[in-house]
């Protein structure tokens, strides 16, 4: 088992978001949810048939999002940062077919300043056989930063209040 699913506790989520990755609010999008066991960011999920690339199989583009999702999710709740995609790496292994049951699993290679950090993250079909792997660097920033540059506006930010330990504070 490459999950103990007993030991997991959910991360909470803006029902307002319309992220692509994560938001509840986008007709479009993934929809994904996250959990921890503390030391990685796990996400179960389906793909539905209306993002594959050829016949049943899982668009690259789309299997790369995921992995993004996870990471950058990896660095809210792993490292309590906000984090944006320097660069990422991404290895397909094995076709990942639409309705599969996938389990996603992120975490943090390496802390390696203050203002950057080496992600990891895979993607498992039902048979727990790795099938999409990648490795992405993220420029790493306090949530007060974030806003400040301009990335979200404070209200947003207020929204990962839970996750970040965080109160943002006009």
């Amino acid at each position: 088992m490459i999950v103990d699913t007993e030991i997991l506790k959910s991360i909470p989520n803006s029902e307002d978001q319309t992220c692509f990755g994560c938001g509840a609010r986008n007709p479009h999008g993934l929809k994904m949810k996250f959990l921890t066991d503390g030391r990685r960011v796990v996400s179960f999920m389906q793909v539905p048939p209306t993002m594959t690339g050829w016949d049943r199989t899982v668009h690259g583009g789309i299997l790369s999002t995921i992995l993004d999702e996870i990471m950058g999710w990896s660095v809210i709740c792993l490292l309590k940062k906000i984090g944006v995609t320097r660069s990422m790496a991404v290895e397909f292994k094995k076709p990942v077919n639409a309705g599969e049951r996938l389990t996603i699993i992120g975490g943090v290679q390496e802390k390696q300043s203050e203002r950057s950090s080496l992600m990891t993250a895979a993607i498992y079909n039902a048979d727990e056989v790795p099938c999409v792997e990648a490795k992405g660097r993220f420029t790493t920033m306090q949530p007060k930063a974030a806003v400040r540059l301009g990335l979200v506006g404070g209200d947003y930010m207020q929204a990962f209040g839970p996750v970040l330990n965080f109160s943002y504070d006009q």
